[in-house]
Formats: C-alpha cells, structure tokens, sequence
C-alpha cells in the first residue's frame, strides 16, 4: 500500500470524498504518529461541501491583482472543485519542554498519516503549503506563533496513474568511524 500511494493534483480529484465515518478513520490514523512528548501539537479544520465554495472565493478576493486573472481563475476554479480539503495546524505548547521542531515535525507527520489512512481506502490527495497570513491566522482562529502545515486536498481520483519513483539509492548513504559517509551498497 505504500508504494502506490502518489499525490494527484486538485484539478485530479472528485467526489466522492471520504464520508463521515471514513473520515474519521483517517484523522484518528492520524493521531497515531510519533509524537515526542504526546502533546499533540496540532489541530485539524475540515472544509467540505459549501465551505469549498466559501473558500474559494476568499481565495479569489486575497490574491486578486497579485497574480495574472488567467492564474487566479484556474486556481480558484481549482480549488471550488475540490472535493474537500483538510487543514492541518500547528498548535504550539510554548512552554512545554519538547522542542517547537519536533511539535511541528510531529504535526508534518500527521499529514502523512492522513494522506496513507485516505491513500488505504481508495481515495487520493495532495499536500500543499500555505502560507499563514494575518487574515488567514483571524479566519483560521491560529495562534501567532502557529502555522499551516498543510493543506491537504482528498477525493477519488478521475484517473490512476503509477507514479514513476526514484530509487532510494540515490538518497542514502552509510557511515562508519573508519571509512566515513559512504555510497548505499547493498
């Protein structure tokens, strides 16, 4: 299941989206990430159905004259068709003695879960970034010192395709006291 699992562009995906109940398996997947401390440092906003639409067209009002409107209208038009979308959030315990790095790399990790947990029952997704601005901070009701991990667009893919993969060969080396890093030989 793991191999097979590839990202599918917004434009890509269609209802259905997973229902209520599988949406609940995969943010409770999601929950089972390594966590340093299990402080849970995120949170997670659905945003489905009218709330797409909704979104949408904040979307289109924020970047309205900072991209060209053939860009704009793609990626709103983008957006409004996708089936629904989940915003994973940092939600930062300060104080806590777990290092800022790790809660967010733990809050990273639950976006990988949720992407596997939708990829096992037959859905697909993508993650994309975003960056937080004020307003965005005000509608998403974040902290300032928290962020968007990701935006995480899921539905049924029109198509299938087998993603072409790079060989972990090319990424991994050893190391050793005496002969140092090292090429991966098997």
């Amino acid at each position: 299941m793991l191999m097979s699992r590839r990202s599918y562009a917004r434009g890509n995906l269609i209802d259905p989206a997973p229902n209520q109940a599988q949406l609940a398996t995969v943010l409770q997947a999601a929950m089972t990430v390594p966590d340093h401390g299990n402080i849970k440092p995120w949170r997670f906003i659905v945003v489905q159905g009218q709330g797409i639409q909704d979104l949408s067209l904040l979307v289109q009002d924020k970047y309205a004259g900072s991209m060209s409107e053939q860009h704009l209208n793609a990626f709103v038009r983008e957006i409004a068709s996708t089936p629904m979308m989940i915003f994973v959030c940092s939600n930062l315990v300060l104080e806590h003695h777990v290092p800022v790095l790790d809660q967010q790399m733990a809050g990273a990790a639950a976006c990988e879960h949720i992407l596997l947990a939708a990829h096992a029952l037959g859905f697909a997704g993508i993650w994309h970034s975003l960056e937080a601005d004020d307003g965005l901070h005000r509608l998403l009701n974040l902290k300032t010192e928290d962020s968007v991990l990701g935006v995480l667009s899921i539905g049924t893919p029109k198509r299938t395709s087998r993603a072409k993969r790079k060989s972990f060969t090319e990424f991994t080396q050893t190391w050793d006291r005496k002969h140092g890093l090292q090429e991966w030989s098997p």
